[in-house]
């Protein structure tokens, strides 16, 4: 019997052991994790890419760049660093594993209550998402733009292509409508004393304005 209680206490003494130890293992991971350079600056850890001229542009200002393993990466363009001129977040992006359509929402940007809700360029299945995106922190918008966001295994890119813009047509395209969102946000007092349109009038605008604006320049938003 007392043979039998010395077995139950040591049994018990290691069980806390091994609790206390992985709490204080936790406790040190989660402070490495807030030294490190993606908690203290998630832009570092967005991963750029290069030959923009190869992107290929859908009406809803989501971009893919096909790559030579095979998949696509996927982000938004210049308008929408053009009309969210600061810090934005990212909102209900895909699972990894999940397949989405063309066309269909793929996520949401934007400052506050304000957002864009932006559609899949190309049909695929999901297979990645750049790091910083995951932390669901805002982020500076240009360097956003010159990254991606999700990385897709495409179901049919060369069929699917046909719906899409190419690179200078949509950089013509994005000229005038640039033009057009900067006098839209002059008229309204939205532009700050470096021209570019202020990030908290955005931020604060009034609802019929923003959906006077939202209509205007991303129009396939009333057919959701």
């Amino acid at each position: 019997m007392v043979f039998a209680l010395v077995l139950l206490t040591v049994a018990v003494l290691l069980v806390v052991d091994y609790i206390l130890r992985r709490e204080d293992n936790e406790i040190r991971e989660i402070g490495r994790e807030k030294k490190s350079p993606i908690f203290l600056s998630p832009e570092k850890s967005l991963q750029p890419l290069e030959n923009g001229a190869k992107k290929m542009y859908h009406q809803s200002h989501s971009w893919i760049q096909p790559s030579n393993e095979g998949y696509v990466y996927i982000g938004f363009d210049s308008i929408i660093s053009t009309l969210f001129t600061s810090d934005v977040r990212i909102d209900d992006l895909p699972l990894v594993g999940s397949h989405i359509p063309q066309g269909t929402k793929i996520w949401e940007v934007g400052i506050r209550d304000h957002k864009v809700t932006q559609l899949a360029p190309v049909s695929g299945k999901v297979i990645d998402i750049n790091p910083a995106c995951k932390l669901n922190v805002p982020m500076p918008t240009p360097d956003i733009e010159k990254s991606w966001i999700i990385k897709m295994r495409t179901d049919d890119l060369n069929q699917e292509a046909n719906n899409l813009i190419r690179s200078a047509q949509a950089n013509m395209l994005n000229v005038a409508l640039k033009d057009e969102l900067i006098l839209f946000a002059q008229k309204g007092n939205y532009l700050n004393d470096g021209g570019r349109i202020d990030p908290e009038y955005i931020a604060k605008m009034p609802e019929d304005e923003w959906q006077i604006l939202v209509n205007t320049f991303f129009p396939y938003q009333s057919n959701m």
